[in-house]
């Protein structure tokens, strides 16, 4: 709903759009001159989203189609993590903060650590520098790993940041599409979090400054979840039923010397109260019951029905009436225009839908009244193709259970490039480490690890400030590392066990009298020692 700028009022228009075509024309056809808050509505079909083809593409260069094509898929969630750094940003950072330069950073003549590691490290850092900063102003991050969740209208989060960018900088960008609520920004200045207080303000500066230039490197912008604030809003809670409880204290006391007045006058007839006392029961009586049966069932998956060549004279009474046979119906509706001839007269378009609660109901609907008569014309049926699916489905797999259950930590999207050493490094700071074992490929000669690898740790608390502090947003190799807890399983016993089906394959006969080449190769190998 578009909102004047200066009036601070909408401006007496909007855009709706439904999730399913049949619902919109229902709505088209109902809601269509109706009164609303004392003024009459009146809808008309907005005009269909413009896409561009990518026959006009033909004169960009690769880089320009490459940089169109991110800020189209800059809305979809699936891109989005909470606390992206960029590398030069970080490689800036942390050179600023241990006085150093980007050159000596980056130098890998050092044979202690590599390059990698201390950019994974200092990108650890910076991501628990920006998480307490902004938990300590309201944010709850938390809500942030949960898949399948709302999304803010009003929040967005701006990331990939240049590094010294300043506040004033980014505030002013985001002031120009409207008036901000709240604006947080870290001191190293590579994310911030702009919240809007109108959601159609929001929307327009997030669709404008998506993946557009900013100095050196484009914005990534995501929305924020619904919650977000939710603790400021906690407190604020508890504040009002603070000063409401010290309201409430505040009139007992001004109020004592009345009750204790109205205790000294006469008491009321007990017939008068007898005879209020028989109007309640009366009332109650009176009223309607309300049975809990009558509540309608949501209606499963691919239940809906799209009937064709319905007869004009048809209604929805009769339509329900021919499907009622086959099971229970949830809702049955016939397309409608209006009549110009006649005002305020609705028109049957010849077709309509039929949504059962249950998909057994409407598969044998399907067999059974396909070519049906009602009113002299053969129906025809099929399955309605949108709007079947009441389910959200979420590109994100589901969220795993993130409680602790033991010291071993299952690190996977490990980089084929990095080896034992280096991860060894990165989780060497966060405490002692028991194990570390980075399985490699059964395949003859080659060295390549399987791309996961597991951690053990002596104590609880080491694994548990590695796994809070890595499981952010820590990359290596440009990859993130996305860790789990591991099954708590018996070691000795899965090696025994790789070892044995190893020795069954190696040791199989060939047909032909050929010996195998993989024959040669010794199982021992395959286990890394402790």
């Amino acid at each position: 709903m578009p909102i004047d700028p200066i009036l601070r009022q909408p401006k007496g228009f909007a855009t709706v759009t439904f999730v399913i075509p049949e619902n919109a024309v229902k709505a088209y056809t109902e809601l269509d001159g109706t009164a609303f808050c004392g003024r009459m509505l009146h809808l008309l079909p907005a005009k269909t989203e413009k896409l561009e083809d990518e026959d006009n593409d033909e004169g960009l260069s690769f880089k320009e189609k490459k940089a169109k094509k991110l800020k189209q898929q800059a809305k979809s969630s699936h891109n989005w993590n909470v606390l992206f750094l960029g590398v030069n940003a970080v490689a800036d950072v942390v050179a600023a903060n241990y006085n150093t330069t980007k050159e000596q950073l980056l130098n890998d003549n050092n044979k202690n650590t590599s390059a990698a590691v201390r950019l994974a490290l200092g990108e650890t850092q910076l991501v628990a520098e920006t998480k307490s900063f902004l938990e300590s102003n309201g944010v709850y991050l938390d809500a942030f790993n949960r898949p399948a969740k709302n999304r803010s209208k009003t929040c967005i989060l701006v990331k990939n940041l240049p590094a010294g960018t300043e506040k004033d900088e980014i505030k002013v960008l985001f002031e120009k599409h409207g008036h901000l609520a709240r604006f947080l920004m870290p001191n190293h200045g590579i994310t911030a979090l702009v919240d809007f207080i109108e959601p159609f303000e929001a929307k327009k500066a997030f669709s404008k400054l998506a993946y557009s230039q900013f100095k050196s490197a484009p914005l990534y912008l995501e929305w924020a979840p619904e919650n977000v604030f939710v603790k400021s809003a906690e407190k604020t809670e508890e504040v009002n039923k603070e000063l409401t409880n010290t309201k409430e204290k505040v009139k007992e006391l001004t109020h004592s010397k009345e009750l204790t007045k109205s205790k000294e006058k006469e008491k009321p007839n007990e017939r008068d109260i007898i005879k209020d006392k028989k109007q309640e029961e009366d009332k109650q009586q009176k009223a309607p019951k309300i049975d809990a049966s009558i509540e309608e069932e949501t209606p499963e998956n691919d239940t809906t029905l799209f009937v064709k060549n319905i007869n004009f004279i048809t209604t929805d009474e009769s339509l329900r009436e021919h499907f009622s046979g086959c099971g229970r119906i949830h809702s049955v509706t016939v397309a409608k225009k209006k009549d110009p001839k006649n005002p305020g007269h609705l028109l049957s378009m010849g077709y309509g839908f039929v949504q059962f609660v249950k998909k057994e109901h409407a598969n044998e609907a399907l067999k059974e009244l396909q070519g049906s008569t009602l009113d002299g014309k053969s129906l025809e049926l099929k399955r309605s193709e949108k709007g079947n699916s009441t389910q959200v489905y979420s590109s994100k797999k589901s969220a795993k259970d993130t409680t602790q259950n033991g010291t071993k930590l299952l690190v996977r999207n490990v980089p084929f490039q990095a080896n034992r050493n280096e991860l060894h490094e990165i989780f060497r700071a966060f405490g002692d480490i028991k194990t570390l074992r980075l399985p490699k490929k059964l395949t003859a000669g080659s060295d390549q690890h399987r791309g996961f690898a597991f951690v053990d740790y002596y104590s609880k608390t080491d694994a548990k400030s590695a796994f809070e502090a890595l499981c952010q947003s820590t990359h290596l190799y440009g990859r993130r590392l996305v860790l789990e807890w591991a099954d708590q399983t018996d070691e000795n016993e899965d090696i025994d066990m790789l070892r044995k089906r190893t020795a069954q394959s190696f040791n199989a006969k060939v047909p032909g009298g050929k010996k195998s080449r993989k024959g040669a190769v010794d199982v021992e190998t395959f286990v890394e020692p402790e």
